[in-house]
């Protein structure tokens, strides 16, 4: 499109993956916005409570150490069962010149005393983000979290949340048949949901961004446990799920590099494999993530042999659920056997329990290449 790629940096800062905290930044001429998601499933209630209070502070320190931004924001959640698998987002804003940066998060429990605290470096560039991040923002019983899934029941009010640089014609969003058109939308931009949604009803939504004669298509960000991924891999074995799919050219390249690389060379690898570039998005990305997080839960039969390594976890991280699973009980090369079909790749995969404790494995690997 020959436009300059929007700059997101996604910050995956936790010791855990059940403790993350995702922060998101979206750089404008006029600002840069930061956006913390706290997983609702990573909070504490005290026994007998049904509150919890929390303080999250952020300090960014620039090169020098010197510190160039604070923020602190106190906030109380209900004990609900519906913002289980939900996100409580917290926005600041602020101005940074280009530059190297370190930002300190501290997630404090007032009543338990708890506390956690996360670190990472980043960089902003000269660049504004194009198109920024869609934010589905919820609001129920006075609480505003970033669900799931979507759906109207219970809720006051469902917003979405738009931030651009570009001089857009027109932004249309589409739920099933429904739609909403703004014409000369100007940032930051907020569309009402609900009249879009009907109960009962699943669908997906999506955003349509016209600017002349181009546009840009993404979706909304709905709270899902993908970006858990960097928690929980090393770049070492980012590196090694990446040469499941990355060409022969790609994975030449990328084998040799050093270490101290590899997070500059995995970045480098998803912007290169980007099917919207222009907006924040990478769904190739995401897609990938949660295979592999998926094969992990599906495939591990020990810690010491991973789901995403084995065989299987390989097959379904390139190619995804099979159509078609047959299990035999008879045995195969006098081994138990798995079958799996691809119907639309014509593509079949037979694995085997030669050891006898669960680690099947491909016998047929010349139908994978």
């Amino acid at each position: 499109m020959g436009k300059i790629l929007s700059l997101l940096l996604l910050l995956l800062l936790a010791v855990n993956a059940a403790r993350a905290v995702e922060v998101i930044y979206e750089q404008y001429p006029d600002k840069v916005d930061l956006w913390v998601v706290i997983p609702y499933n990573s909070l504490n209630f005290k026994k007998g409570t049904e509150l919890s209070e929390y303080q999250l502070s952020l300090q960014i320190s620039d090169s020098r150490k010197k510190q160039v931004a604070a923020f602190s924001k106190s906030f109380q959640v209900p004990s609900r069962n519906w913002l289980s698998e939900t996100g409580l987002p917290v926005r600041f804003s602020t101005q940074l010149k280009s530059g190297a940066y370190d930002v300190q998060i501290q997630l404090r429990n007032r009543a338990l005393g708890e506390k956690r605290d996360f670190k990472r470096h980043f960089s902003i560039t000269d660049n504004s983000t194009e198109i920024g991040m869609g934010w589905v923002v919820a609001f129920r019983e006075g609480l505003q979290y970033i669900p799931n899934k979507l759906e109207k029941a219970g809720l006051d009010s469902l917003k979405l949340q738009q931030s651009f640089s570009l001089k857009l014609d027109s932004l249309m969003v589409r739920y099933a048949s429904a739609t909403a058109t703004v014409n000369n939308p100007q940032s930051p931009l907020e569309i009402d949901l609900l009249p879009l949604l009907e109960d009962g009803r699943t669908a997906s939504l999506s955003m349509t961004f016209y600017e002349q004669n181009i546009h840009y298509r993404m979706e909304p960000f709905l709270f899902t446990p993908w970006y858990a991924y960097s928690l929980r891999y090393s770049l070492p074995d980012q590196m090694q799920q990446l040469r499941y799919i990355a060409t022969q050219n790609e994975w030449q390249v990328l084998r040799i590099l050093p270490k101290s690389k590899y997070a500059e060379a995995i970045e480098g690898f998803w912007k290169a494999n980007d099917p919207s570039p222009g907006t924040v998005r990478n769904e190739t990305r995401e897609r990938f993530y949660q295979r592999v997080l998926k094969a992990d839960e599906m495939f591990t039969i020990h810690k010491k042999l991973k789901g995403w390594s084995s065989d299987r976890g390989r097959i379904y991280i390139k190619f995804g659920e099979p159509d078609e699973i047959t299990t035999e009980t008879y045995p195969l090369d006098m081994y138990p056997h798995i079958i799996w079909t691809y119907y639309k790749q014509n593509l079949q995969f037979v694995f085997a329990d030669t050891k006898g404790y669960g680690q099947y494995t491909l016998r047929n690997k010349d139908e994978e290449y």
